[in-house]
């Protein structure tokens, strides 16, 4: 039976449903943000409803998921051994204190050499201070890693791996800054050679190949879309000219009420892709439904890899997903 794990913001900790707590097997709360070399929760009003979600499952894993600030990042709050210090202990506090079950540090693109390493340096630094601990409890450790060759020349996820628990691909807005139309969350690979590593299988085999195990690699699902404007009205607007990156569209849930086979959209099956599509003559959505969904789970058995995860939660308002992924994984 594979893991089921989504992300759930500040506002989202309120919405949870007891059906679906007891459908996850991981909860990332999202998120503890860096702000001057440590890590604040200030943005997380809703914290204290981790206490009942605990009382409802608890088998449930609950990881604090980690970010850059606005004023302050990663990289300069792990630039020196001091900084690092300082900020590998004010996360191990918060998880004392909180109980997390673990933590997914959210550093999605480290910048230059340094910052390459002290991706690295800040992961080992994290197992060590979480293993301090002690109270005859293991801390989990994972992070959010981007989709495409790309990712392993930004960090040393080949190295660094050694400390990881789970590695969450972050197999959405691949294919997001394209300029001509695409796929951004599609389980196989697409019928273009327009672009390369696209879709979640590719990546799979990908991150597997580089060395990355499959009992950590953790794939992504998209409760929400993509879209693109102004686009050429060819090929019922897939792999068509758009002449800019795409944009952040509807919620899973707002699509099904009000665009699909709506104002002038017509659904589309990629069955290549093994993914939907919306288009109305001038914009193209792309997005995750239940059979896109249904075939990622069968992906996670084929290549027998940890799981699915998702972002994020509040955009699937009638709680559908949650429990297809549940029913699929087993």
């Amino acid at each position: 039976m594979g893991i089921l794990s989504v992300y759930a913001t500040n506002k989202s900790l309120i919405q949870l449903t007891t059906e679906d707590i007891c459908a996850l097997d991981i909860l990332n709360v999202a998120f503890g943000v860096v702000e001057e070399g440590e890590i604040s929760l200030k943005g997380l009003t809703n914290i204290e409803r981790i206490k009942e979600i605990r009382r409802i499952n608890p088998e449930l894993k609950i990881y604090l998921t980690l970010a850059s600030g606005p004023k302050y990042s990663f990289g300069e709050a792990s630039s020196t051994s001091e900084k690092l210090e300082k900020l590998v202990a004010s996360i191990v506090e918060v998880v004392r204190v909180w109980a997390f079950d673990g933590v997914d540090v959210d550093w999605e693109y480290p910048s230059g050499l340094e910052e390459r390493h002290q991706h690295t340096l800040l992961l080992k630094s994290l197992r060590a201070g979480l293993d301090r601990i002690g109270e005859e409890k293991y801390r989990g450790l994972s992070i959010a890693a981007g989709s495409k060759t790309w990712y392993f020349e930004i960090t040393e996820i080949e190295e660094s791996v050694r400390y990881l628990d789970y590695v969450n691909l972050m197999t959405y807005d691949i294919n997001a800054n394209a300029l001509t139309t695409m796929h951004h969350t599609c389980p196989t690979k697409m019928n273009t050679d327009l672009i390369e590593e696209g879709s979640v299988e590719e990546n799979i085999e990908l991150f597997i190949k580089r060395g990355i195990p499959a009992e950590k690699l953790i794939i992504g699902a998209a409760f929400y879309s993509r879209q693109w404007r102004g686009v050429e009205n060819k090929n019922n607007g897939l792999h068509s000219y758009a002449g800019t990156p795409s944009d952040y569209g509807p919620g899973y849930t707002q699509l099904i009420e009000e665009y699909i086979d709506k104002k002038g959209y017509t659904y589309y099956w990629d069955e290549t892709a093994h993914a939907p599509y919306l288009f109305n003559g001038d914009n193209f959505i792309t997005y995750e439904d239940e059979q896109s969904i249904k075939y990622k789970c069968y992906l996670v058995k084929r290549w027998k890899i940890a799981g699915i995860m998702a972002w994020e939660y509040s955009y699937d308002e009638k709680h559908t997903l949650i429990t297809l992924m549940r029913k699929e994984l087993g």
